[in-house]
C-alpha cells in the first residue's frame, strides 16, 4: 500500500494532470505505486479529485 503523503512532488504533479481515472491508474502502475482496493474504489468513484487536492 502506498501512503500518498510519501509521493514526490513530481509524482503529485503528474497525478494532478490526469484527466481520467484510467490515466491515474496507468500512472500509478507506471510509477510502481501499489494501490489498495480502497484507493481503487475512491478513484473509480471519482473522489480521487479531492484526494489530489487534499493529500497528494
Amino acid at each position: 500500500m502506498t501512503d500518498f503523503n510519501d509521493l514526490t512532488s513530481e509524482q503529485m504533479e503528474k497525478a494532478r494532470a490526469c484527466k481520467s481515472t484510467d490515466e491515474l491508474v496507468e500512472l500509478a502502475e507506471s510509477e510502481g505505486i501499489e494501490l489498495t482496493a480502497e484507493q481503487l474504489d475512491a478513484i473509480a468513484g471519482g473522489s480521487w479529485i479531492s484526494c489530489l487536492n487534499e493529500t497528494w
